[in-house]
């Protein structure tokens, strides 16, 4: 009891200090990489989350993007409401309780995570420099790691 416990203290110290250093690496780069600001990414923040979002969900309702970004659903409105003035995203009525609104990116929508993707991509190249081939690998495989883990995790709270 007292190993499963230590581990999980443990767990929750290395997910913190992940997301902490997450953070600290992607906008140091940020600031390397995208000094004029021309590029999208420098305001990352909710807006552009909520396209990553959308583009692997493919469509939710407004009070569901809120959770995944910890938003109140107004600012949530707020974001949507000028995502679909630029035509990235695009609500649409359930046809089967007209109460309910779903949100989805339009084809510019999608045009424009290929443009986010590229910008993560210049990040990363950033963010590993100094790092050896193997250490690079090592990093490579161990993300697949947690990502496939998290899935699982997810795909078992959504489950129950």
């Amino acid at each position: 009891m007292e190993d499963a416990h230590s581990s999980m203290k443990e767990l929750a110290a290395l997910k913190l200090e992940y997301d902490i250093l997450s953070r600290k690496l992607i906008y140091g780069a940020v600031e390397k990489v995208f000094d004029d600001k021309s590029e999208p990414l420098p305001y990352l923040k909710n807006r552009n989350h909520a396209i990553l979002i959308l583009g692997r969900e493919k469509e939710m309702m407004p009070s569901t993007l809120a959770r995944f970004l910890n938003l109140k659903k107004s600012s949530v409105t707020s974001i949507i409401d000028s995502l679909e003035k630029e035509g990235l995203v695009k609500r649409t009525a359930d046809p089967m309780d007209r109460r309910k609104i779903w949100v989805s990116l339009t084809s510019s929508g999608y045009r424009y995570i290929d443009v986010l993707e590229g910008c993560v991509e210049k990040l990363v190249d950033v963010m590993l420099e100094g790092l050896e081939e193997d250490e690079i690998d090592e990093m490579l495989q161990s993300m697949r790691s947690v990502v496939n883990l998290e899935r699982k995790i997810a795909d078992n709270a959504l489950n129950t």
